[in-house]
């Protein structure tokens, strides 16, 4: 079980997250001929990429694919998979990689009336052996999806839903891929709200490789939990009770691949947590 380490303070933190993004590298093998408009229970079908339940109100998602056609990316009302919720489907390099198409879908019935589908010709959008750069925004019933790393850059398609479907669950698949599998890196964006929580994620002995803000001296862990805590700059500390030292910690990149550690005797690492206690960043690699 982790060791949850909680601050009480008289008001709530606010963490500025500084556009930070955690990177999920993901492999889908092609699962034959599927799409949201004609399998019932299509979520069963996808690749969870939100492990740590990551804020998605109001998400962009950015990401790069190698494939030579048909990937999905479900956006779902779900957070457990559940295909009856309503979704949308976005996929790229359909038709054997001439189309791509946005659909929603009220509901698992697969009638015409629960649906909304919007198709583009998109010749020749995925390749086998590259990988290509793809955003996706969706805010307020309002979501898009085009090409490139730049969020409204080169748009497909954009479209505007009133039922402002609150997207709880990311999975990504790939069909009709000619049998082979699809490779994707996809990012993530971190909830800014922090209210003071950390995990060492039961790391002893373990010490972080990050960029320092700050190497002090601390008589507490929880003098150094609340300094950390109170900036903005800092996304975790090493903690030495032995030696009474606090290090402030920052990530070198707002790119964020991996946490570095090595181990070291007396030295444990906290992580800041976001969302309540789901995402906390040192335990999600």
């Amino acid at each position: 079980m982790h060791l949850f380490f909680y601050i009480s303070i008289l008001y709530l933190l606010i963490l500025k997250c500084c556009g930070i993004h955690i990177v999920n590298n993901v492999l889908t093998e092609d699962s034959g001929y599927v799409k949201a408009s004609s399998i019932a229970d299509i979520m069963n079908y996808t690749i969870d990429i939100n492990r740590y339940n990551l804020d998605l109100k109001g998400i962009t998602l950015a990401f790069e694919v190698k494939a030579c056609a048909s990937v999905h990316i479900l956006l779902s009302s779900s957070d457990v998979k559940n295909s009856l919720l309503p979704l949308y489907e976005i996929r790229l390099g359909g038709w054997g990689n001439i189309k791509s198409h946005l659909l929603y879908r009220a509901d698992d019935s697969l009638t015409a009336e629960s649906m909304y589908f919007k198709e583009v010709d998109t010749p020749n959008i995925l390749n086998c052996n590259v990988y290509l750069p793809f955003w996706i925004s969706y805010t307020g019933g309002h979501i898009g999806y085009g090409i490139g790393l730049l969020v409204g850059e080169n748009a497909l398609s954009n479209v505007i839903n009133t039922n402002k479907v609150e997207v709880r669950g990311i999975g990504v698949l790939v069909s009709y891929n000619y049998g082979r599998s699809a490779e994707w890196k996809i990012q993530l964006e971190v909830s800014d709200k922090f209210v003071g929580r950390f995990d060492s994620c039961s790391m002893d002995n373990n010490k972080a490789d990050m960029a320092a803000v700050d190497d002090i001296q601390c008589p507490s862990q929880i003098e150094c939990a609340t300094r950390c805590g109170l900036s903005k700059f800092c996304m975790g500390y090493n903690f030495n009770g032995a030696l009474k030292r606090c290090e402030l910690l920052w990530f070198i990149s707002d790119i964020v691949t991996d946490i570095p550690h090595h181990m070291e005797a007396g030295w444990r690492f906290f992580s800041k947590c976001f969302n309540g206690i789901t995402a906390c960043l040192g335990c999600y690699f």
